[in-house]
C-alpha cells in the first residue's frame, strides 16, 4: 500500500555512520558517541532506554512527574544528542546537578558502562513497543523532521526497517534484544507500550514503585490527567513538536500489505524465538 509523502526534501540530510549504524549528522557527532565510553552514570540517575518511536516522550513525562510532582511539562534530554548551535547534551548533563533524568536510543553495546553494568541505585526504564507499529510511527516521523531522510516510499521504508537500516537504532531486533538481556537485573524495569495503553493507571503505579516513590491520590491523578496520550498530543502540538500521531496499537494494519506483514512475522519469529519477549500487535 503506497502512502503519500507529506514534506519531500530536495536534498537529503547527511548521515554519519558509527559502528555500522547511521546517525543524522546534524545532531549526533562521532565525538558524542565516543564520549559514551567514559560518560559517568551517577548513583541516583534515572535513564529511559528505548528504540525510537516506542513511547519515549510518554514515559519521560510520566517519570518526570512522578519524581518532581510538578505540573509543568518536562524538557527531555537525549544523552547522545548534540543540538545545533548548543553544547553536546553529555556536557550539559555533566554540569547538571543530581538527581538527573535522561533518555537514550543507543544500542546496548554503545551505551555508557554505568548503564550496561549498573551498580548501587542506578535505575533504567526500558520502553518496548511492537515492531510493526514502531515501523509505521518511524515512517511518519521521518517525514516530519528535516534532519532525517524522507522515505522514498512506504514499501522502501518497511524494507529498510526489516533490513536493520534505521537511523539512531540500526536493527530493531538487535536493539531490543540487546537491552532485553538485562531483564533480570534489578536496576532495570521493562515496560511495554501496549501495556501502558491497556492499563495506564497500573503502569504508572508500577513505574512509581520501581522508582521508590509513593504517590498520593492527588499526585496519581495529576499524572493520569496530564500524561494521557491526548494531553501529550495537545502539549506537543502547541510546542511545535509533532511527536504524537495516533499512538494506537495495531495501526500497522492500515499500512502493511499481506506480503509485508508475512515477511515481518517470519523475521519476528526467527529473532524472538526462545527469548521470552512477546508483543501484542492489536
Amino acid at each position: 500500500m503506497a502512502l503519500s509523502q507529506e514534506h519531500p526534501l530536495q536534498e537529503p540530510p547527511p548521515y554519519m555512520e558509527y559502528q555500522g549504524i547511521s546517525f543524522p549528522a546534524s545532531n549526533v557527532k562521532k565525538e558524542t558517541l565516543e564520549a559514551m565510553k567514559t560518560f559517568e552514570i551517577r548513583d541516583d540517575d534515572v535513564v529511559i532506554v528505548s528504540h525510537p518511536k516506542s513511547g519515549t516522550n510518554w514515559m519521560y513525562e510520566v517519570v518526570y512527574k512522578i519524581l518532581s510532582g510538578k505540573k509543568e511539562k518536562s524538557t527531555p534530554i537525549g544523552l547522545e544528542l548534540w543540538p545545533p548551535e548548543k553544547q553536546p547534551n553529555y556536557i550539559q548533563l555533566r554540569e547538571t546537578p543530581s538527581p538527573r533524568l535522561m533518555y537514550t536510543h543507543l544500542q546496548h553495546q554503545m551505551a555508557p558502562p554505568g548503564l550496561t553494568a549498573p551498580v548501587n541505585k542506578v535505575k533504567a526504564i526500558v520502553v518496548l513497543r511492537n515492531p510493526k507499529d514502531v515501523c509505521v510511527s518511524f515512517y511518519y516521523f521521518s517525514q516530519k523532521h528535516k534532519y532525517l531522510k524522507n522515505p522514498e516510499s512506504w514499501e522502501q521504508h518497511s524494507k529498510d526497517f526489516l533490513d536493520g537500516k534505521m537511523p539512531f537504532s540500526g536493527d530493531y531486533f538487535d536493539h531490543v534484544l540487546g537491552w532485553w538481556q538485562m531483564r533480570n537485573d534489578p536496576h532495570f524495569l521493562f515496560v511495554k507500550y501496549e501495556d501502558m495503553k491497556k492499563d495506564f493507571r497500573s503502569s504508572v503505579k508500577t513505574v512509581a514503585a520501581f522508582l521508590e516513590k509513593e504517590l498520593t491520590d492527588e499526585h496519581l491523578n495529576l499524572i493520569l490527567n496530564s500524561c494521557s496520550l491526548e494531553s501529550m498530543r495537545k502539549t506537543l502540538e502547541e510546542s511545535g513538536k509533532i511527536s504524537v500521531r495516533k499512538g494506537m496499537v495495531g495501526d500497522w494494519k492500515n499500512h502493511f500489505s499481506a506480503e509485508e506483514s508475512a515477511r515481518f512475522d517470519q523475521k519476528y519469529r526467527e529473532r524472538m524465538a526462545g527469548t521470552g519477549l512477546e508483543f501484542d500487535f492489536e
